[in-house]
């Protein structure tokens, strides 16, 4: 049995609160005891979009997922493959790297590799294999017992019933014993709770083919509202709209980046997404994130491109909003702190 403690929860003047990432590889663990009570979607979480593009080169092959001009181009003529390299990279580090670096969710993009049955990663240009990324998850989540990871899979290009089938085999494979079954609410899934039951992933399929397992969760549970554009007062202003409507039932996903369209990269064809748009959209969305509060009506989970920027400074600033919700009232957060004891799962 565990030991149950009542926790009384008082206002704390923000100035007496501590830095929530002084160690960004074990953020969560570390938290208060009493933001690990709270419902997962009340707290801001850092996550990396496009997040497996480290694992691409500018010899890898050109993917589904571009423009269909820029395809063409790139099978005609071999110097316009590292110029899609360019708009194509979004994180220069391997996932445990980003994992040490406080990232809690992974926005994935997968495709069937020309011709063959093999599931790599994707975005413009095919990445690596799924296995061996998601084996490095595992075996950081192995090492990290209190730590969870939200593995979102967004996209499926040249896919087929089988496989989904075959792709959702290695998700339950890999991560057997750490995946969150799915829930219709949010209300007991804390920090607390998973590490109680020792879940440490939470799978998002955005597929018709998750309804085939009870483990992998639905995409009308995670909403993730895309920008869709290089224009950074409208990014600013698109992200307050969506996050004052959010649901307050579900996860929410804020899209904080700046996306290319095939006009924009025409026009700097030999720019990069880091130089051309990555630095003015974290001069824009860095302040906007420190003005806002996570809780049901609040931040959630936030994205980027290229989080390891300045010591992961990105992910620092997400994690510590999490301070906003000590501001809160007795009332309001106050319940039962289960401690949590080693136990073996029956």
């Amino acid at each position: 049995m565990e030991n149950l403690d009542e926790v009384s929860i008082e206002k704390v003047p923000m100035e007496d609160v501590r830095e929530f990432y002084e160690n960004l590889e074990s953020w969560m663990s570390d938290l208060p005891p009493q933001l690990k009570t709270l419902p997962i979607n009340h707290l801001a979480i850092p996550g990396s979009h496009d997040s497996m593009t480290y694992t691409i080169t500018k010899k890898s092959k050109i993917g589904p997922d571009g423009p269909h001009f820029l395809r063409y181009l790139g099978c005609l003529l071999p110097v316009v493959r590292p110029i899609i390299f360019n708009w194509s990279i979004t994180q220069h580090e391997d996932v445990k790297a980003q994992l040490n670096g406080g990232i809690r969710y992974l926005d994935l993009r997968v495709a069937r590799k020309c011709q063959s049955d093999e599931v790599c990663f994707l975005h413009g240009l095919y990445g690596a294999p799924v296995e061996q990324p998601l084996n490095d998850i595992s075996d950081w989540l192995s090492l990290h017992p209190e730590e969870v990871v939200i593995l979102d899979f967004q996209h499926f290009y040249e896919f087929d019933d089988s496989l989904h089938h075959e792709l959702i085999k290695i998700i339950e494979r890999t991560f057997r014993g750490k995946l969150c079954p799915v829930f219709s609410s949010f209300s007991h899934i804390s920090l607390q709770w998973l590490a109680l039951e020792k879940y440490q992933v939470i799978a998002i399929y955005r597929n018709i083919a998750v309804l085939t397992a009870t483990n992998l969760w639905y995409s009308n549970l995670w909403i993730t509202p895309w920008p869709n554009t290089v224009n950074p007062g409208y990014l600013v202003r698109f992200l307050d709209e969506e996050l004052e409507t959010r649901n307050t039932e579900t996860g929410f996903v804020s899209q904080c980046l700046l996306t290319p369209d095939t006009y924009y990269v025409a026009r700097h064809f030999f720019g990069n997404l880091e130089k051309d748009l990555v630095n003015v959209c974290r001069d824009n969305i860095l302040p906007w994130i420190r003005e806002k509060k996570p809780g049901s009506d609040g931040l959630n989970i936030v994205i980027s491109d290229f989080v390891s920027y300045n010591d992961f400074l990105f992910s620092k600033t997400v994690i510590q909003r999490n301070a906003e919700l000590l501001k809160w009232s007795d009332k309001t957060t106050s319940r039962k702190y289960i401690e949590v004891r080693s136990k073996s799962k029956t």
